[in-house]
């Protein structure tokens, strides 16, 4: 079971404290701004349970941004808030212990180690939630909550500077109203730091994984990068290609060397998240690739500009 010494240190109450109100929303769309996220995810094969919780600082804007999806029993439970203050203290992938917290809320994720040779990353939110897609700002009627740790395996390549991606073993606590399921098994986590403006171009990005293989793919007009792991091999992705959006979409990984994988994803559950007013739409999905099953999450971002298709 969970050994609870080894969690973040914040508390899981049954809903909201003080402090939203009258918070800064400082970031500017198309800005540069330092900025700062931190991503922990993970979902059961059977897509049952699961959950999302993501914290992003920007400490020269005063503002922070925080995400929380909680899957419990086949319902999906959303959180998100862009409407709270940041301290001006920058948070780098050099410290040796890292804490991202969110002033007002229930919220904190704790990273043990430099970005680079992480050892451990804690995490803890407490929250009231909305019932099912969401797409608006502030807690909701169902308290939810989501407690603790991941353990993670080798860095993954092919990254841009500042981000750091991993699969590893998570151990966790989800709660949702009165229902309440401990989890454990493979998932996702991830920080970047940068400068470059945030939800400024289109992209999709997906982040797969299961017993037999796991995948990293994100496309834009500009760049396609990622990262193809059978534990066999471990591939860096020099083109990541997807269709549109439809209940089942097929795409393609072309790999170091030339080599193509093909594969697909089916939508199980969908979610918004506001951002510039515009919806960011995130897709918990199961996917194959060469026959080996997956799950995870596929997500769009302003997908009218987006060049979808395969070659």
């Amino acid at each position: 079971m969970l050994d609870r010494r080894q969690l973040s240190t914040g508390l899981l109450g049954l809903g909201l404290t003080p402090g939203v109100a009258g918070a800064a929303t400082g970031v500017v769309e198309g800005a540069a701004t330092w900025s700062e996220s931190v991503m922990a995810l993970y979902f059961d094969e059977s897509l049952r349970n699961g959950f999302s919780l993501r914290l992003s600082r920007y400490p020269d804007s005063g503002a922070t941004w925080v995400w929380c999806h909680v899957l419990v029993d086949g319902v999906l439970y959303a959180f998100t808030e862009r409407r709270l203050t940041c301290s001006t203290v920058r948070t780098t992938a050099t410290q040796a212990l890292a804490v991202y917290e969110a002033p007002g809320l229930d919220v904190r994720m704790t990273r043990v180690g430099p970005s680079a040779a992480m050892t451990a990353l804690s995490f803890s939110a407490s929250v009231r939630g909305h019932k099912a897609m969401s797409g608006v700002d502030g807690p909701g009627d169902t308290a939810i909550s989501v407690e603790g740790i991941f353990r993670p395996g080798p860095l993954r390549g092919n990254s841009p500077e500042g981000r750091f991606e991993r699969t590893g073993i998570f151990e966790a606590d989800l709660r949702a109203g009165p229902r309440r399921v401990f989890v454990s098994g493979m998932g996702k986590a991830h920080e970047q730091t940068q400068t470059n403006p945030r939800f400024f171009r289109p992209f999709t990005y997906a982040m797969l994984w299961g017993p037999g293989a796991s995948l990293i793919g994100m496309m834009s007009r500009d760049r396609r990068y990622g990262d193809y792991d059978t534990g066999e091999r471990d591939a860096a992705l020099t083109a990541f290609e997807i269709e549109a959006w439809a209940p089942t979409r097929r795409f393609v990984a072309v790999l170091e060397g030339g080599a193509r994988v093909a594969g697909s994803a089916d939508t199980v559950y969908s979610y918004d998240v506001p951002i510039f007013g515009q919806m960011w739409r995130g897709r918990i999905v199961r996917a194959q690739a060469e026959g080996k099953a997956m799950v995870g999450m596929i997500n769009d971002w302003r997908p009218e500009g987006q060049p979808y298709g395969l070659s």
